[in-house]
């Protein structure tokens, strides 16, 4: 007894399979690709979150011990990005060293912050703010000093 096959008929079913593992891959795929930008976004977030806190760490520490302080900062990855504060702006295109620095005048202590890649932005900032723009992102935070300059409040925005 001899059986014999049709060769290169595919069952319906199997079609169906095939169409239905294609769909579920793409959508199972869509969902991890776009974690993972949401993911990468809240690193970049995080990360000047994080720089404004060193940034204002090392004025305080300045200010507090009245000494002067360089920091060097550096792009993340491949994101430039620009600190903003008062009417000047630092781009950290490549390593960019910030120098805070007290002095005084009539109205009492304050830091003058210079820098590599450093100019006047056509804005001016209050005092006590901050602002960090990475691309698509802004963080802004906001310093107030409290009780005999030790106590410091923030806030930030996104």
């Amino acid at each position: 007894m001899k059986l014999y096959y049709k060769r290169g008929q595919i069952s319906i079913d199997a079609v169906l399979a095939i169409l239905f593992m294609l769909l579920l891959t793409s959508l199972v795929s869509y969902n991890v690709f776009n974690s993972l930008n949401g993911i990468r976004h809240s690193e970049i977030a995080e990360r000047g979150h994080s720089i404004l806190d060193v940034f204002e760490n090392y004025a305080l520490i300045a200010y507090s011990k009245n000494v002067n302080m360089y920091m060097t900062f550096k792009p993340i990855g491949d994101i430039n990005f620009t600190i903003y504060f008062s009417n000047k702006k630092i781009s950290v295109n490549d390593t960019t060293n910030i120098l805070f620095k007290p002095e005084y005048d009539e109205n009492g202590t304050y830091i003058n912050i210079t820098g590599e890649n450093w100019g006047y932005n056509s804005f001016n900032l209050p005092q006590n703010i901050v602002n960090i723009s990475l691309g698509i992102f802004t963080s802004v935070k906001i310093l107030q000093l409290g009780l005999n300059n030790k106590v410091f409040s923030f806030l930030i925005l996104l």
